[in-house]
């Protein structure tokens, strides 16, 4: 396993309050067997200059910087044609990693024989405070199961390269990392999960994700335009959807 190279994509815009700690968490990792693309959205702040910073300090990370903005699911493509990793994962450039994030995650997949792995995750505030109960996971999961609940978050998540090369994120759809995740169990990939939280995600007001009625609206339209389902396979899914939502919601609230 030693040999195995896993390449791991943050897209960054204006991220200079929290790159250094999702860099550093990086950084800790026991597995040493990385790169690191950091990818600059266009940011007016600095944060393409302490991506550079970081980049001269460790030849595994990499300061790239797009020319225009481009939008994170589009940004993620990018990181995915530059990878050179067997597996991506993607780290989200205000998330942090526990330090044996990658060595479980590609100890999972080798003895599981899988293709996608996650974990459960904590949730964070703006100031690094612990907020709520972790979001804890399955040991696998499917898309019958998906349709229900995505269990599969971002920063969470390791993936064989050569999917990815094949399956890329669609920006047409808010919620493009679902989408993708769902493409791949339908080609049969083979998900696992680590229930140990090995993810610290942070949550913010005025992020998509703290937007819930916007994005109920959107998750619908994945169900009909991006799975083809019918309105009563979307109803019952989208059933499913909110009380997940609202599990999860809980959980953050009340500790």
């Amino acid at each position: 396993m030693s040999a195995i190279k896993v390449s791991i994509i943050t897209p960054a815009y204006n991220a200079m309050p929290y790159l250094k700690y999702t860099v550093e968490s990086v950084l800790q990792q026991t597995y040493p067997h990385w790169e690191l693309l950091i990818i600059d959205d266009g940011s007016s702040d600095d944060t393409f200059a302490c991506a550079e910073a970081f980049a001269a300090a460790d030849s595994r990370i990499h300061a790239i910087k797009n020319e225009k903005n481009m939008g994170v699911a589009a940004t993620r493509n990018r990181g995915i044609e530059l990878a050179e990793g067997a597996y991506i994962a993607f780290l989200d450039s205000d998330d942090m990693w526990r330090e044996d994030k990658l060595m479980r995650q590609l100890k999972l997949l080798q003895n599981a024989k899988a293709d996608i792995s996650y974990s459960a995750y904590s949730f964070i505030d703006a100031n690094n405070t612990p907020l709520g109960k972790p979001y804890l996971v399955p040991n696998t999961t499917d898309f019958k199961k998906m349709l229900l609940e995505n269990v599969i978050g971002l920063s969470t998540s390791m993936v064989k390269s050569n999917l990815l090369k094949q399956h890329r994120f669609d920006s047409s759809f808010y919620h493009e990392d679902y989408v993708l995740w769902m493409e791949l169990l339908r080609d049969t990939a083979k998900a696992v999960g680590d229930t140990d939280c090995l993810v610290q995600y942070r949550v913010m007001a005025g992020t998509r994700s703290a937007n819930k009625i916007n994005a109920a609206k959107h998750r619908w339209l994945v169900y009909r335009d991006a799975l083809g389902l019918s309105v009563w396979k979307s109803a019952f899914a989208f059933c499913g959807y909110a009380l997940a939502g609202v599990k999860k919601r809980f959980k953050l609230n009340f500790s």
